[in-house]
């Protein structure tokens, strides 16, 4: 009696285990969908490493009223508009951008809000340039912290702190 009992608790707690496996898989699957263009449903493209010579005089067309829209919507509890809201910011005047970029590269959600907010800060570094180092300086602050959470994250990081360092050698 006590030996069915055994075994029909380990065969629950296999299935339990099986359904908790496949729980998280479905939720992997999730995730990109949550960082999908709000306009396009696609999901949202890695910056090429191949990226053009920073133009510190690039026009930001950004409003005010854009950023400070942005900057609220990065707090969203809609993954959706997170995401938009932190590609946005790549767009932004760098002033503003980069102490939100910043902060979500630390503090965001690790799988989709972390990895948009390095691309973004890459971008913004890119289009606007870096001559204060403070981009460089936000993902140095990941790559010396570590994140358990996205292991890729660390990978992404070395590669747009190599990419940043590259564009203002030029």
């Amino acid at each position: 009696m006590n030996r069915n009992v055994v075994i029909l608790l380990l065969l629950a707690a296999g299935v339990f285990a099986g359904v908790w496996y496949a729980a998280g898989k479905e939720q992997a699957k999730v995730v990109p969908e949550a960082a999908a263009s709000p306009d396009t449903g696609t999901p949202a493209a890695k910056v090429p490493v191949a990226m053009p010579v920073a133009n510190p005089a690039a026009e930001v067309t950004a409003s005010a009223a854009d950023v400070m829209r942005w900057t609220a919507e990065v707090n969203s509890n809609n993954a959706g508009t997170r995401a938009a809201a932190i590609r946005a910011l790549a767009d932004a005047p760098r002033a503003d951008a980069l102490p939100v970029l910043h902060h979500v590269l630390i503090n965001g959600e690790p799988q989709v809000d972390r990895p948009l907010a390095l691309q973004s800060l890459r971008e913004l570094a890119l289009g606007q340039g870096d001559k204060d180092g403070k981009v460089r300086e936000a993902i140095r602050e990941v790559l010396y912290h570590g994140d358990d959470q996205n292991p890729t994250l660390m990978a992404d990081a070395q590669d747009a702190l190599d990419v940043v360092e590259e564009s203002e050698l030029r």
